[in-house]
């Protein structure tokens, strides 16, 4: 058994070690010390952002910024993070600027600022922006993408759709623009390809029955209007099935169900809204 002052002694010591293990800088603090670790922060803020803990992120990415505030990217990822986290578009846009700045034709900094500009409505702004990142790399499928949403959302769907089809030729599933060509094709009512678009989205998509039923919706639409009422009324009626609290799915179905003469049938549907409106209502 160990003598009493030769514990002391190994308490000690051990305490010592401690002490010196809390106050010595770890390994991130001394990467930033050395201009080297704000990699590191950048990672750890991409992790936490996958975690959906957006606020532990913001902080890493501030981190990164301390040790290189010209950073382009981290300005961005800045600027992503806080309109994740509150909207503050004043702010996200700010830092986009900054960030365009330090490097006119980055990618990342263009695409989300048209992505930005389009959500709050400044289609012009999301168009001439999107423009940029296509002029920089026009055979770029990303760059051609970003580009054609954006002239989509202003209506411009002709040339949205020119931009468009050399993409959904080299990728015949790629969900983004099968989606955005579904789009243009409703909205020129070329509802052929429209439904053809909607399929192709179907086979790729294995998302959850709600995003499900609203393809087979629109699909459904389409049929309608190529008067196949028979599949838009099969349609509609699987879309309710997978999406039963959706009221525009079934309107729509007791719409076509009066159209078609069969009254029965849209009485008992009209009897299921009111009972799913009133299982709804507040107690």
């Amino acid at each position: 058994m160990a003598q009493p002052s030769r514990q002391l002694t190994v308490i000690l010591v051990c305490l010592v070690c401690f002490c010196l293990a809390c106050l010595a800088p770890g390994p991130l603090a001394v990467y930033g010390a050395n201009g080297a670790g704000n990699s590191h922060y950048e990672l750890a803020g991409r992790y936490m952002s996958s975690r959906n803990n957006l606020h532990k992120a913001l902080g890493s990415i501030e981190r990164a910024l301390a040790i290189e505030p010209e950073n382009a990217n981290y300005l961005v990822r800045k600027a992503e993070i806080v309109y994740e986290i509150s909207e503050d578009e004043k702010t996200s846009f700010g830092l986009l600027d900054k960030a365009l700045k330090l490097s006119p034709r980055n990618r990342q900094a263009l695409t989300l600022k048209a992505k930005l500009a389009a959500q709050r409505g400044d289609q012009d702004l999301a168009v001439s922006t999107a423009r940029l990142i296509y002029e920089g790399a026009p055979a770029d499928a990303d760059a051609r993408i970003a580009y054609g949403r954006a002239l989509v959302g202003t209506g411009k769907y002709i040339e949205g759709a020119q931009i468009l089809e050399p993409v959904l030729k080299e990728q015949p599933r790629n969900p983004v623009v099968l989606d955005l060509m579904a789009l243009v094709d409703e909205k020129r009512q070329n509802w052929s390809r429209a439904i053809s678009h909607i399929n192709g989205l179907l086979e790729v998509l294995h998302g959850t029955p709600y995003a499900r039923s609203e393809l087979i919706a629109r699909r459904s639409l389409a049929y309608e209007r190529l008067g196949k009422t028979d599949l838009a009324l099969s349609g509609l009626r699987e879309a309710v099935k997978l999406g039963p609290t959706n009221h525009k799915f079934r309107l729509e179905l007791i719409s076509i169900l009066k159209k078609t003469g069969d009254i029965a049938g849209a009485q008992k549907e009209e009897t299921a809204l009111k009972k799913l409106e009133a299982d709804m209502l507040p107690f």
